[in-house]
């Protein structure tokens, strides 16, 4: 019987949506579609910083700046879904929270969950069944390189504490 190739993406797909990572695709177009969605001058006060199970997080530059904001969530909801329609079943996003922070601090914390290895992201050791998972994950990707980097990925995500 021939081996069955499963496309690598579909293979991330399953294990980022298992670990609650698989709405970096979505962000991604959250990002490039804030301005457009929020207006020119939320966007200069405000920026998304992460999205999960539905859940997007904003960072605000100011109190007075977020206290608005939380007042105006339904409709920015409404705008960012209205936005992503056609992309994804439903609303991408059913909830937003705020935090204040600065966009250099916003961007560091995008850094460490995009998966990139900073010094100030807490680390754990993989579990035997975690381990495991990741090899069998990655192990039906033909190209090593590539095998090796998908690996490294996702036991990265399996780490970090939460």
């Amino acid at each position: 019987m021939p081996r069955q190739f499963i496309p690598v993406g579909e293979i991330l797909k399953d294990v980022l949506k298992a670990r609650g990572l698989g709405s970096g695709d979505m962000f991604l177009q959250i990002q490039r579609n804030w301005a457009s969605a929020v207006g020119e001058k939320i966007a200069q006060r405000a920026w998304p910083h992460m999205l999960r199970s539905g859940r997007l997080t904003i960072t605000v530059d100011s109190p007075a700046w977020m206290s608005e904001l939380s007042m105006l969530s339904p409709r920015i909801i409404e705008k960012i879904n209205s936005r992503l329609k056609g992309r994804s079943a439903g609303g991408a996003v059913n909830e937003l929270k705020f935090r204040l922070g600065s966009r250099t601090s916003s961007e560091k914390t995008a850094r460490a969950t995009s998966g990139e290895n900073t010094p100030f992201v807490k680390k754990r050791a993989l579990t035997p069944g975690e381990k495991a998972a990741v090899e069998s994950a990655s192990a039906n990707i033909p190209d090593g390189e590539l095998r090796l980097r998908a690996g490294r990925m996702l036991s990265n995500s399996c780490r970090r504490v939460r």
